[in-house]
C-alpha cells in the first residue's frame, strides 16, 4: 500500500477515535449537569418538607399528606446494601422437607430476602430469622445431588454447596 494512503487511513483512524472520546465526555457533562439541576430540586423540596423525626430505632417518622405519601415511604424498610454471604449451613445435607438453618451476614431486614433455593427452579420455603439467620425447608420437588443453596436479596445472592439426599 502506498505511504500517502497509509497515512490517510492512520488520520481517519485517529479523528475517529477523537470524535468518540469527544462525544462520550458531551454526553457525560451534559448527564453531570443535569444530574446537578436535578439534586438542587431535590434540595429544595426537602427544604420546604416536613422534617423528619428519628426514635430510638433509626425508623424516621413524617407526617403523611394525601399528595406526598411520605407517610408510606417512611414505613418501607430499605433493602439494599451489603450483598448478603453464607458462612454456615447446618447440616449441610438433608431430604426433602428437612429445615435447614443458614447462618451468615447480611442477609438485611424481614422482608428484604427474597428467596431461597436449593438449585435452579427449586424455592424453598423460609423463614428469616434476623439478619444473620435464616431457615428454609428442602423443597419435595427436585433432583437428588449436591445443589447450590443460594440465598437471594435485593443486594445480590451468596451460594454454599448441599447435598439432597
Amino acid at each position: 500500500m502506498p505511504a500517502h494512503v497509509r497515512r490517510l487511513y492512520r488520520a481517519v483512524a485517529a479523528a475517529g477515535i477523537v470524535t468518540l472520546l469527544l462525544t462520550g465526555a458531551m454526553s457525560f457533562d451534559a448527564y453531570g449537569a443535569e444530574g446537578k439541576k436535578d439534586e438542587k430540586k431535590k434540595e429544595t423540596v426537602a427544604k420546604k418538607s416536613v422534617a423528619a423525626k428519628a426514635d430510638r430505632s433509626g425508623t424516621a417518622h413524617v407526617s403523611s399528606t394525601k399528595a406526598s405519601g411520605a407517610g408510606i415511604v417512611a414505613k418501607e424498610k430499605a433493602c439494599f446494601g451489603n450483598t448478603p454471604k453464607i458462612e454456615k449451613v447446618k447440616p449441610d445435607e438433608g431430604k426433602a422437607g428437612d429445615t435447614v438453618t443458614i447462618t451468615g451476614e447480611s442477609f438485611g431486614a424481614a422482608g428484604c430476602l427474597t428467596a431461597v433455593s436449593f438449585g435452579p427452579g427449586n424455592e424453598a420455603k423460609f423463614s428469616h430469622k434476623s439478619d444473620t439467620t435464616v431457615t428454609a425447608t428442602v423443597p419435595e420437588r427436585g433432583k437428588k445431588g449436591i445443589r447450590l443453596l443460594t440465598v437471594t436479596t435485593a443486594s445480590g445472592e451468596d451460594t454454599k454447596p448441599f447435598l439432597v439426599k
